[in-house]
């Protein structure tokens, strides 16, 4: 009995296993045009003191993406090493990566959530369309053994105590994103999921709920028509800020307005209207920067039915072109149920 009990407190502080564990992640500096740090393999007990021994060496450049973003490659490991690095990659605003290839489940995945911009702006996780990122909730590995009344309430307290950690990580706060920081959805997608269970960002509306960047989709997919990325720039940046089941396709009309400004004497809007009621759903801002000299849009939306708006659009007259509405990453301009590569069989 000893020795299954020894077993068993084992079990409960390593509560998430998805691997058998023969040895730590490879956590370490990284020459990855990417990122500058990377977690590769199982991860378990003390790698969270590695990463924060390797991150106290390097110089971290807030205008250098690559020195801020750390890329992952795991099947998981233990929860609670995880919600450690979680704490240590948002504490020093570091972006998480899943490159084309790479596969990140379970402890691994939340380690990806907890990606954050620097300054800790805004969530910023970046997965490749041809990367894998899988899901499911914490649980307990233990012998077949008898158990006392206390070595169950043990166990329940271990799992009450991962529960909490996860939604204390989800509450945290950026200083621009203004809503969770994990959403609710995303939670109650991961504590549904039993051990032999998970759930994986599928496709294009899947990453933009759960703020997820989709970093390199115009390398792997043909872009749209203008008419088209406009409506489905609508539809995944009002789903997604509602945090909602992706709606079946709704039918949208878009109606350029032209408008004069405090900052401009002749520009435009795009109001995109529901057909079927004339209201309109969002409103896009198109603007073009003199980095790039991409046209980058800036949206609102407004749900008549709820009265939840998103961005700041009724400023447009007055505000500078980066206050008015909320950036669109050029993903969203994808249909919403576009798969993933790998999710494509």
């Amino acid at each position: 009995m000893a020795k299954g009990y020894s077993q068993f407190l084992f079990a409960t502080t390593v509560l998430l296993v998805t691997s058998s564990i023969a040895c730590a992640a490879n956590v370490q500096n990284s020459n990855n045009k990417l990122c500058a740090f990377s977690i590769e393999g199982p991860i378990t007990k003390g790698d969270s003191n590695t990463l924060a021994a390797v991150i106290s060496k390097a110089r971290i450049d807030q205008y250098d993406e690559r020195t801020s973003s750390i890329c992952l490659k795991s099947n998981g490991g233990s929860y609670v090493e995880g919600l450690k690095i979680s704490e240590i990659i948002f504490d020093r605003g570091l972006s998480t990566v899943i490159e084309s290839g790479a596969e990140c489940y379970s402890a691994c995945a939340i380690i990806f959530m907890s990606g954050v911009a620097p300054g800790r702006e805004v969530p910023m996780r970046k997965l490749s369309v041809g990367g894998v990122l899988g899901f499911h909730a914490p649980y307990v590995t233990m012998p077949d053994e008898k158990y006392s009344k206390d070595d169950v309430e043990l166990v329940a307290q271990g799992m009450r105590t991962a529960i909490h950690s996860l939604v204390q990580l989800a509450s945290k706060q950026t200083r621009l994103h203004g809503g969770d920081f994990i959403k609710k959805s995303l939670i109650s997608r991961i504590l549904e999921k039993g051990p032999k269970e998970a759930f994986f960002v599928r496709t294009v509306y899947d990453a933009a709920r759960w703020d997820i960047l989709l970093y390199d989709a115009i390398q792997y997919w043909k872009k749209p028509s203008n008419v088209d990325a406009i409506k489905n720039i609508c539809s995944n940046f009002h789903s997604s800020n509602m945090d909602e089941e992706q709606a079946a396709k709704a039918t949208y009309s878009p109606v350029v307005e032209k408008y004069s400004s405090k900052f401009h004497k002749d520009d435009a809007r795009i109001l995109i209207k529901d057909a079927s009621t004339n209201d309109t759903v969002c409103e896009l801002y198109p603007r073009t920067f003199k980095s790039d000299g991409a046209v980058n849009f800036f949206a609102c939306s407004f749900d008549y039915w709820s009265s939840k708006s998103f961005g700041n659009c009724r400023e447009y007259l007055t505000a500078p072109a980066i206050l008015v509405g909320k950036f669109v990453p050029e993903f969203l301009a994808y249909d919403p149920s576009t798969l993933l590569l790998r999710h494509r069989n």
